[in-house]
């Protein structure tokens, strides 16, 4: 097997499985940490090529999905980034996500659940004021209970869900104005 660009466990798997002990099946749960010595095993040298042999460099970029950042590492051609530079130039300023309990909520005071779940309370109705961190509902996900708190001080102008509803992620639940 040959993977080039990450480290995997393979050689310590091919020195197990190699091993009399292993074949005789006289090893323990605790045969690697007392009896294996790893070692000297060849991990890999770390460059990487392409097909053709260009090298490969290894960069952090980040990226956004659904409102969450995330850096996630690639291999990039080396020649294309100019000297070491950044892989991809930005398209301008990225979304900054506000806090509040994970929930989306758009400038016109649209609140929308972070993820799929049930409501379990709702804390607020029609025509109540409310502040920036205000308790709007909690839901229940994955057995959690999550609160979702409001980004923007105002008035309730709708509720869109009640207590045992189903949401899916992303569902609009309150307006605020």
């Amino acid at each position: 097997t040959t993977i080039e660009g990450v480290a995997t466990t393979i050689p310590a798997a091919e020195a197990i499985l190699s091993h009399s002990d292993f074949a005789e099946a006289t090893h323990s749960t605790k045969w690697v940490e007392e009896t294996l010595d790893l070692s000297d095993l060849v991990v890999g040298t770390g460059e990487v090529t392409d097909e053709d042999g260009a090298a490969k460099v290894l960069r952090t970029v980040t990226t956004e999905v659904g409102g969450r950042r995330f850096d996630v590492k690639l291999w990039l051609d080396e020649a294309s980034l100019g000297g070491g530079g950044v892989a991809a130039p930005k398209t301008g300023k990225s979304k900054k996500r506000s806090g509040g309990g994970g929930v989306s909520q758009a400038a016109s005071g649209s609140v929308a659940v972070p993820m799929q779940g049930t409501i379990v309370k709702v804390q607020v109705a029609v025509g109540d004021t409310v502040e920036v961190g205000a308790p709007l509902l909690v839901l229940e996900a994955m057995k959690m209970e999550n609160q979702v708190n409001s980004t923007v001080a105002g008035t309730v102008k709708e509720v869109r869900v009640s207590e045992g509803d189903a949401v899916s992620a992303n569902d609009v639940v309150i307006i605020i104005e």
